[in-house]
C-alpha cells in the first residue's frame, strides 16, 4: 500500500485492514476493499479509530453489525470490560497499558473487539503499539491463521504489557523494601513517595483488570463455531494470567501498604524518642532553672550575694546538681 493510499484510508478511519492466509501471513487492502469484502475471499482483521467520522460511517452502514452490539461499539461512556455473544457472533471489551509518550501506562485505555466467523474488527480510541506489532507479524509469515488465534494474540499482547508494567512497580516496591529492611536513611525523603505512588498505580490498574478478569474468564466458555478447541485453551490460558495478574496487583498493593506504615511508624517512634529526650532535659532542667531564677530576685538577704567567689560557687552547686539529676534518672532508667 503506497502512503498516500494510507493517508487516505487514516482519513477514513482505518489504522490497517489484513487480508490472511490461513499460513500465518496477510495482504494489506485499502478502505474500499476492506469495505467489499466477502466472506469467500478469506479471514478478515480491519482496525479503525473510533474516533474518525468514516469508522462510525463504516459501522452504520457497511458492517452489518449488530444494532445494539453497534450502539455499544460507538457509544463514548460504553468502555468497561466485558464479553457478550450475540448469536454466532462476538462483542469484547478490553482495558490496554498507555504506552504513549507521555502518559501514564495506569491510565488505561479501551479496546473493542468485535468477532464473527471470517472476521474480526478492533477499535481503538488511543494509538496502541502492541497492534502495530502484530500487524508486522504477518509480514514474517508468523501471524494467527484463523479468528480465534487472532483474538487470542490480542488478548495475549494486551495482558504482556500489562505484566510488564507490573513488573516495574514490583521492582521499585522491591528496592524500596530491602532499603527499608536494611535500616537504611531515607535522607532525601524518596521512599513514601515512591511507595505511595506505586499503590496509586496499582489501584488505578485494578480498577480496570476485575472486570477484565470477569470478560476473559467468561470468554473462552462462549459457544462459537469459528472457536476450536486449541483457540479456547489458550483464551483459558489467558484468563489463568489475568487472574495471576489481579493476583499479583493485590499483593503489591498490600505489600506497599506493609511498608507505608513500617515507615510512618519508623517517623512516629523517632518523634517520641525524640519527644522523649527533650522530657527528660527538662527535667533536669526545671530544678536547676528555678534555682537559678530564686537567686535571681532582686531582694535583700540572697545568699552569698556578697561573696567574691558566689558566683563560681553557685556554678558548681549548679553543676553538681545537674549531674545528681542526670545519674538519678538514669538509675530510675527514664533514658
Amino acid at each position: 500500500m503506497s502512503e498516500d493510499e494510507k493517508k487516505a484510508d487514516e482519513n477514513q478511519g482505518l489504522l490497517f485492514a489484513l487480508l490472511l492466509d490461513g499460513k500465518g501471513g496477510a495482504e494489506h487492502l485499502n478502505f474500499e476493499e476492506a469495505q467489499n469484502w466477502t466472506p469467500e475471499q478469506g479471514i478478515l482483521w480491519i482496525h479503525m479509530d473510533l474516533l474518525a467520522t468514516g469508522t462510525k460511517e463504516f459501522l452504520e452502514n457497511k458492517s452489518g453489525i449488530n444494532p445494539l452490539a453497534l450502539e455499544s461499539l460507538t457509544e463514548e461512556e460504553e468502555d468497561r470490560p466485558r464479553c457478550v455473544s450475540f448469536g454466532d457472533k462476538l462483542m469484547l471489551f478490553l482495558r490496554a497499558i498507555n504506552l504513549n509518550p507521555g502518559e501514564e501506562p495506569d491510565d488505561m485505555i479501551p479496546l473493542r473487539i468485535w468477532c464473527e466467523a471470517g472476521r474480526m474488527i478492533t477499535l481503538r480510541e488511543t494509538p496502541m503499539n502492541f497492534l502495530t506489532a502484530m500487524e508486522r507479524e504477518f509480514e514474517t509469515g508468523v501471524g494467527p491463521c484463523n479468528v480465534g488465534e487472532l483474538l487470542d494474540e490480542v488478548c495475549s499482547f494486551t495482558l504482556d504489557k500489562i505484566v510488564d508494567v507490573v513488573s516495574g512497580v514490583e521492582v521499585i516496591i522491591d528496592d524500596v523494601e530491602d532499603k527499608i529492611i536494611e535500616e537504611e536513611e531515607d535522607e532525601e525523603g524518596e521512599f513514601m513517595p515512591q511507595l505511595s505512588e506505586a499503590r496509586r498505580n496499582l489501584t488505578e490498574m485494578r480498577r480496570y483488570l476485575y472486570p477484565q478478569r470477569d470478560a476473559m474468564d467468561v470468554l473462552p466458555r462462549q459457544v462459537m463455531p469459528w472457536l476450536n478447541v486449541e483457540n479456547r485453551y489458550q483464551l483459558r490460558e489467558n484468563a489463568n494470567r489475568m487472574m495471576r495478574i489481579i493476583e499479583d496487583i493485590d499483593s503489591l498493593r498490600e505489600r506497599a501498604m506493609i511498608n507505608m506504615d513500617e515507615l510512618s511508624n519508623r517517623v512516629r517512634e523517632q518523634t517520641q524518642e525524640n519527644m522523649y529526650m527533650l522530657s527528660v532535659l527538662a527535667a533536669i532542667f526545671v530544678p536547676l532553672t528555678f534555682i537559678t531564677g530564686l537567686f535571681g530576685m532582686n531582694v535583700g538577704g540572697i545568699p552569698l550575694a556578697e561573696s567574691e567567689n558566689g558566683l563560681l560557687f553557685m556554678s558548681g552547686i549548679l553543676l553538681f546538681l545537674g549531674l545528681l539529676l542526670a545519674f538519678i534518672l538514669k538509675k530510675l532508667k527514664w533514658y
